[in-house]
């Protein structure tokens, strides 16, 4: 599972180091629940695409933020893979990206 990250008009999507605009990257979650059983720490790797993260393509570096953040979860939230997409999406769109979970 991942996130389709979709630029704006308001938050255009480049290629690092370069001035060309790509319309969406694909982003993969990692998630570490720790032992405290509330706490996710999750980092966000983005690809050209779904395919080319499934074909094994290295990870694309864009101005897409990308590294770890860490969340407390709110009562009845498990640490899962879903609850980390949902944490993810809500960051990347309060960040003025659009968002959608596949």
């Amino acid at each position: 599972m991942g996130l389709v990250i979709k630029s704006t008009e308001e938050k255009k999507i480049t290629i690092t180091g370069t001035e060309i605009e790509v319309p969406s990257v694909y982003g993969r979650i990692e998630f570490a629940g720790r032992a405290d059983g509330k706490t996710l720490e999750i980092a966000v790797l983005t690809y050209a695409s779904k395919s080319a993260f499934e074909s094994k393509a290295s990870a694309l570096s864009t101005n897409v933020q990308q590294g770890s953040f860490t969340v407390e979860l709110q009562k009845g939230e498990l640490q899962s893979i879903e609850t980390s997409l949902e944490y993810a999406k809500t960051a990347f769109i309060s960040l003025g990206y659009n968002v959608e979970i596949l």
